[in-house]
């Protein structure tokens, strides 16, 4: 890719148009990716960035990301204070590119492969090039917005992990993205495309974690595909601690055959503005979808997840528990949906969105959606908007629990509901000792 890429006026459809004719992403030798690529570039030039005016953005107000200027990255040498040492398989990107020197490339076994995407493009003597061309974009619904469609025409690399049928890879393997502006002139933009093929009767767990520099101005647009075979089982956790500067669209979308079990843990700890999209289709009699997440609110962070889980078949089952927690002049938004085929009898769906405002300035919006077109079903949905129990804190200042503490204490316990349901040892220490941190100092000691 050239290092030269021109600056993109972010509202300006023309301008990604015009930038996209001076990169060369990989794999643009493939016809197929070629192909792609130029139907989501046509497509963007019609949908252009979405705003206001389109409803599923109607609550999320992309002036200050539409109001900045971007320029594809030239591959960095900087080495990220954020890594740690890890006896894990992980790979690492900065500004979207791949960083070898900075990933742990393990042996994970015979039967499973891992790879970043521009390097699996460029091998087409694997296996793994022929399994790209039969999955990317496959998951993605037909009406979509402007950022998925960049992303398909921009992406360059990401990671492409294929299980082949039987394989268990008992590590967990964890994925770094880091981002950091560049100059004054021009933010950085990054577009992620990640790709999970799980075939039948294999298990993995993969723990993404999106960050970047304090005060950096950034956009990651980042999209993972899942598709999980008959009797597949893959645990996935998206945990994202960006600049508080930075923006953040990002979309998970699934497709599960019988018989599989997905979970899908969504994280938003950081960043100025983060839109989340999850779309789970059950193709399959006897699939399950766990879909969790937690939101921390602070300043004038804004949160948006937009969740759909679409029950295309019998016997298929879906659990879904948000929480959001909310200071200062936050916002979050909820728009769950849950669709249910006319075919699609003994469905069993249950989706739960609470919300804990702890500042009158911060704001909770909440929409859960059921469209049931099945008759033998059994689906709830529940959403809660509100502050802190007045029982529950008069019960814990009267055993002699300062006011601070016992806010505290009581925020933390209903944000653990959340981490409790995480099975990663690691994944839940570092946000038990994060979340309380944020909450109260010495917290720690208490939980």
């Amino acid at each position: 890719m050239s290092a030269k890429a021109m600056t993109i006026v972010a509202d300006e459809a023309d301008s990604w148009v015009d930038n996209y004719q001076s990169i060369s992403p990989a794999g643009n030798h493939l016809p197929w990716l070629q192909a792609q690529r130029e139907n989501a570039l046509k497509r963007f030039a019609q949908l252009g960035l979405p705003g206001i005016r389109d409803e599923q953005w109607r609550y999320t107000n992309l002036r200050a990301l539409k109001s900045n200027a971007y320029s594809v990255s030239a591959p960095s040498s900087l080495i990220p204070s954020q890594l740690e040492e890890t006896d894990q398989p992980r790979l690492v990107f900065v500004n979207g590119h791949f960083r070898s020197d900075l990933s742990e490339l393990k042996e994970l076994g015979p039967k499973v492969s891992l790879l970043n995407l521009a390097t699996a493009l460029t091998d087409e003597s694997s296996d793994l090039a022929d399994n790209i061309a039969n999955y990317f974009g496959k998951s993605l619904p037909q009406e979509t917005h402007g950022f998925s469609v960049l992303n398909t025409a921009y992406a360059r690399d990401g990671y492409v992990l294929v299980l082949e049928p039987g394989a268990v890879c008992e590590q967990v393997i964890e994925i770094c993205y880091f981002n950091h502006g560049e100059s004054q002139e021009a933010n950085t933009v990054s577009h992620i495309r990640n790709l999970i093929i799980a075939k039948a009767n294999s298990q993995c767990t993969i723990v993404e974690r999106h960050m970047g520099d304090d005060g950096s101005v950034y956009l990651s647009n980042a999209i993972t595909e899942i598709h999980a075979h008959e009797n597949a089982h893959v645990d996935h956790y998206k945990l994202l601690r960006e600049s508080d500067n930075a923006f953040h669209i990002g979309g998970v979308y699934i497709n599960q055959d019988s018989s599989s079990h997905v979970k899908n843990h969504n994280i938003a700890l950081g960043g100025l503005v983060s839109r989340n999209d999850i779309y789970c289709n059950l193709n399959g009699q006897g699939a399950h979808i766990e879909m969790n997440g937690l939101v921390l609110g602070k300043n004038r962070q804004h949160v948006d997840n937009h969740t759909e889980v679409h029950h295309v078949v019998p016997n298929c089952t879906s659990d879904e528990y948000y929480k959001t927690i909310l200071d200062d002049h936050s916002r979050s938004v909820f728009r769950g949906r849950i669709i249910v085929a006319e075919d699609a009898q003994l469905t069993n769906a249950d989706q739960q969105n609470n919300n804990l405002i702890l500042s009158p300035h911060a704001e909770a919006d909440s929409k859960p959606q059921l469209e049931i077109y099945a008759d033998d079903v059994k689906c709830s949905h529940g959403a809660t908007v509100g502050q802190l129990d007045a029982k529950s804190m008069f019960y814990l200042r009267s055993r002699g629990i300062d006011a601070e503490s016992a806010r505290a204490l009581l925020t933390f316990a209903f944000a653990n509901e959340v981490i409790d349901r995480i099975k990663v040892d690691a994944v839940r220490t570092e946000l038990t000792q994060t979340i309380a941190g944020q909450l109260l100092a010495g917290l720690e000691d208490l939980v």
